[in-house]
């Protein structure tokens, strides 16, 4: 040994019963001979061997146990409990962005973004129990005022797994400030609800409702693997909203908040900011739309009917001024979830609220083709504009179905002697008869060339407006038999006479009729009609304005729609239109029409005008629906329109706001 017993330290001996150092670190009985009774009573005897080992082994034992946890915990699965302790702590939010703005051409904002609340839950957030999920329903339904039937119908089952809710269902829109302090100052009890800031659609109102269309949450139709739509999504559901929607959507932003186990919100992460859609600007005047809409409901209303639409164009280049459809909508009704009950009252309406009469509805046109039908007699020589024809009132020809037997046309009145330009004054059908379908030694158009011209003015076809659910309305011949007389499909001359007058087959849009009387005021160019005449980046700069588009130019020699454009300008100075136009305060042309429906009552009361007559800058189309034969509404609503537009429409405006949104939904 390298140290003596007597002392580590020091050479002498310990006093007394003292320990000295060398006692307490020695390990005694490691020591040959050495007498542990000495330090009885000064210090305990020193531990064996076996109970020393025996406690490292249960020391060590414990350390790998904590270490291999800590592996598990930390290697093996630290990633998964990293993700969950994330997920219990921060939840990512979709921000909504809001929608681009409409404006008219005076950059008077028809449609805008108002600030408001939505209700919204969290899939992953939910309760995995059936019982405090429907103890949930019931505090969610309480605090919004609904039940746990109209929570279902938002598409929250709270007996069903969460797995089959979307990320994030929205089960409450536009909902009170009150609201949504009472739902977060109960957030502890709503466990997987959340409330967020979203911006809703303010409508001006029925007078806007078809063309402008409304907006509303995705359906699951919207939604395939090439879309980028979430269930959460607002997007356009008719109207330049639907049309434009992939312009007028913008970008949506995403927030992370912090909340704790209890679904208190603690704070938030920096947030990815949502981004404004492009905006649109129209070509649409506002003033002259809500003109129209009101001329045309007071007239309707006057005579106890209910449907008819207005289109209004700039014949120089096809851009459309005014839109209307009536019944209209407010649009505003979207806001807030309707219950099916409401949806069907809304949209099962025998009067069709939703439908758009003037793209989408098709008619006889009655005598409004008439002009039409005048240029295509002139291009094909058929006759000359001066040559005189006599009408009694009527023609007769050769029933086919009772050998012996004449069958009578007949015209409105008796005419006598009438020549071009007067026909189309008087809408003498006799004339038209004749030189469309011939009779005695005038051969007539015949409805093959009958039929090749209508397509060329645009009929048969869509016209490519940008809006949703234009018709093509129907040019009838002798193909189309097969469809729509098919107990008698063989073409006879007395189909082409009721085809020269706009009746029989013949279908057309409103919208058809003011591209084709733009044609003949502007000289023979039919041009698309086109809403849209800019669209904006979402700073208001200018992302892309849109050009006029022909669709056909030189449809015929300009003197055929010079003496086609005579006739109609006697039509409001001599002829069926006098009254409301002879003293107009600017020039106007027109042309009537009265087209029969199978009742012998009941009419469509159509009118077709443009002026100034000799610097075309407007076209108007007016067409009531259903009502008794020779009531004048269509007419008086033209006069009212264009009054409008060459007194309060000439002054000078500018942006003044958003047009005020409606409060009623009945329009």
């Amino acid at each position: 040994m390298w140290f003596r017993r007597r002392g580590l330290f020091s050479g002498s001996a310990p006093r007394g019963g003292e320990i000295g150092p060398e006692d307490v670190l020695l390990d005694a009985i490691n020591l040959e001979a050495f007498d542990t009774d000495r330090l009885e009573g000064r210090i305990e005897a020193a531990i064996g061997r076996t109970p020393f080992v025996f406690g490292l082994l249960i020391v060590f034992l414990g350390l790998a146990l904590l270490l291999g946890r800590a592996v598990y915990l930390q290697i093996v699965h630290g990633s998964d409990f990293r993700t969950m302790a994330e997920d219990n702590r921060l939840l990512n939010i979709t921000m909504p962005a809001p929608r681009g703005i409409i404006y008219d051409q005076y950059r008077e904002a028809l449609v805008q973004n108002t600030p408001s609340f939505e209700v919204f839950l969290k899939r992953g957030e939910l309760p995995t129990e059936t019982a405090v999920r429907m103890e949930l329903a019931k505090n969610l339904g309480e605090a919004l005022g609904m039940s746990v039937a109209d929570l279902y119908e938002a598409g929250f089952d709270p007996d069903a797994s969460p797995e089959n809710l979307p990320t994030e269902l929205v089960v409450a829109s536009d909902v009170s400030r009150e609201q949504v302090v009472d739902i977060e100052s109960h957030s502890e009890s709503l466990p997987g609800v959340f409330v967020r800031s979203r911006e809703l659609r303010l409508y001006p109102g029925p007078a806007f409702s078809h063309i402008i269309g409304y907006a509303g949450k995705v359906g699951k139709e919207n939604i395939s693997e090439s879309s980028n739509y979430s269930l959460s999504d607002i997007v356009g559901k008719d109207g330049l909203e639907l049309f434009y929607d992939d312009k007028l959507r913008g970008e949506n932003g995403e927030q992370i908040i912090e909340v704790n186990s209890k679904n208190i919100r603690l704070g938030e992460l920096p947030q990815k900011d949502p981004v404004i859609g492009h905006s649109l600007v129209l070509n649409l005047d506002a003033g002259l739309q809500q003109t129209a809409y009101d001329a045309l409901r007071r007239e309707l209303q006057a005579h106890d009917k209910s449907a008819g639409s207005v289109v209004v164009l700039d014949p120089q280049n096809g851009a459309v001024r005014a839109l209307v459809s009536i019944p209209g909508f407010d649009a505003n009704i979207f806001r807030q979830r309707l219950s099916s009950s409401e949806y069907q009252k809304i949209f099962l309406s025998s009067d069709k609220p939703f439908f758009n009469r003037a793209v989408s509805g098709v008619y006889p046109s009655g005598s409004v083709i008439k002009p039409m039908v005048a240029v295509a007699a002139l291009e094909e020589h058929v006759i000359d504009p001066a040559r005189e024809i006599y009408d009694p009132g009527y023609i007769t020809v050769p029933n086919p179905y009772q050998p012996g037997v004449e069958t009578k046309f007949v015209d409105w009145r008796v005419q006598g002697f009438v020549n071009m330009r007067s026909a189309i004054q008087w809408s003498a059908n006799v004339y038209f008869y004749i030189i469309g379908g011939g009779y005695k030694d005038i051969k007539g158009l015949g409805i093959t060339k009958l039929g090749e011209y209508m397509k060329k003015f645009g009929f048969g076809s869509i016209l490519g407006i940008d809006l949703p659910g234009e018709m093509p309305g129907l040019v009838p011949g002798p193909e189309t038999l097969a469809k729509t007389r098919p107990r008698d499909p063989i073409w006879r001359v007395g189909d082409t006479y009721h085809v020269s007058i706009g009746q029989g087959d013949f279908l057309a849009t409103p919208l058809q009729i003011a591209v084709m009387t733009a044609a003949v005021a502007n000289g023979g160019t039919l041009w698309r009609p086109q809403i849209v005449n800019q669209i904006l980046d979402e700073n208001g700069g200018i992302l892309e304005s849109v050009r006029p588009e022909a669709i056909r130019t030189q449809l015929g020699d300009p003197a055929s729609f010079k003496v086609v454009r005579e006739g109609m300008r006697l039509v409001a100075t001599e002829g069926t239109a006098r009254a409301y136009f002879a003293d107009f305060i600017v020039p106007v042309a027109g042309k009537t029409g009265t087209a029969q429906t199978g009742s012998e009552k009941n009419a469509h009361g159509w009118f077709t005008a443009f002026a100034p007559y000799n610097d075309p800058e407007v076209v108007v189309v007016v067409v009531a629906e259903n009502v008794i034969a020779n009531t004048a509404i269509s007419t008086p609503v033209t006069r009212d329109i264009l009054y409008w537009y060459f007194t309060e429409g000439k002054k000078p405006r500018s942006a003044s706001g958003v047009i005020k949104a409606a409060t009623s939904t009945t329009p």
